[in-house]
């Protein structure tokens, strides 16, 4: 009983150190998910719309209305903008700095995250680059090795990319997607650039797959590009070795044969002239 009683202090105070304890653990778990599902709810990302590089855009957030002053931001950050700079606000019917427009060309550190907003009102862009895909106009490869090409983007941020093949090239727009067309021989993976399905690799390459390859941005956005494979004949390198072999054994017949009749007639050549020594 004295054993019971003396443990009781201590167990009151075991329970007097966890309670609190959960509870404040628990505490900041709740107004971490709240505050995270406030900047879910809060965070309006806008519509996706495309600019070309080297061209222009404009976002007009006159509809807000000029009763309140506008605030610009680009992927959170407020921007400081004046009449002059790559980026300019100009006036239109929703006040003095309801147009956000460029002051020069478009380059790819323009794509983010825009937003104007007017107390509690907001609207909000996605400026993505108008993507541009880039491959070798020809490509060769030998039967049986193999053979990567990689599809080079301009324009971030980089969307996945997507291959398709034809054997004409009458209807490389309509072709058979890549895997569809090759099998397990071709294999998709990112490229150094970081472009998700970027390289193609096949492995090996054979005859039937001579044709015209196309990369394009997931989507239906920005332009695709096209290369033309020639595949090669696995031996193509050895029938102008086999040729240089052929002329050489040719020549060596040749030169064999002159000799030998060189040799000979020198031999009947000197039998005559001792034969007319012998009579004189």
């Amino acid at each position: 009983m004295r054993r019971v009683l003396s443990c009781l202090p201590v167990a009151l105070l075991f329970l007097a150190t966890v309670v609190p304890s959960n509870g404040q653990s628990a505490a900041p778990t709740t107004d971490a998910a709240e505050a995270a599902g406030g900047a879910d709810d809060g965070a309006d990302a806008g519509k996706v719309e495309y600019f070309d590089l080297r061209g222009n855009f404009s976002l007009d957030c006159s509809s807000l209305g000029s009763a309140e002053p506008l605030v610009w931001r680009k992927n959170g950050t407020v921007l400081e903008l004046s009449e002059r700079g790559h980026l300019v606000l100009l006036p239109a019917a929703g006040g003095p700095r309801s147009l956000l427009t460029l002051g020069e060309r478009a380059v790819e550190a323009d794509f983010g995250n825009y937003s104007c907003s007017a107390g509690a009102a907001q609207l909000a862009w996605q400026l993505r680059v108008r993507p541009h895909a880039k491959l070798p106009a020809d490509t060769s490869v030998v039967e049986g090795q193999k053979l990567k090409l990689v599809c080079k983007l301009v324009g971030r941020p980089y969307p996945a990319v997507v291959w398709t093949f034809s054997n004409s090239s009458e209807t490389v727009e309509n072709g058979t997607e890549v895997t569809a067309a090759m099998g397990p021989r071709a294999a998709l993976r990112a490229s150094e650039q970081g472009v998700e399905a970027g390289e193609l690799v096949l492995e090996p390459a054979e005859r039937g797959d001579a044709g015209w390859f196309r990369c394009a941005a997931a989507g239906g956005q920005g332009t695709a590009a096209v290369t033309r494979l020639r595949v090669k004949d696995m031996y193509a390198a050895l029938w102008p070795f086999l040729g240089i072999c052929a002329e050489v054994f040719v020549l060596c017949a040749i030169i064999l044969v002159y000799e030998k009749r060189r040799t000979k007639t020198e031999l009947e050549d000197s039998d005559t002239d001792n034969h007319d020594q012998k009579k004189s």
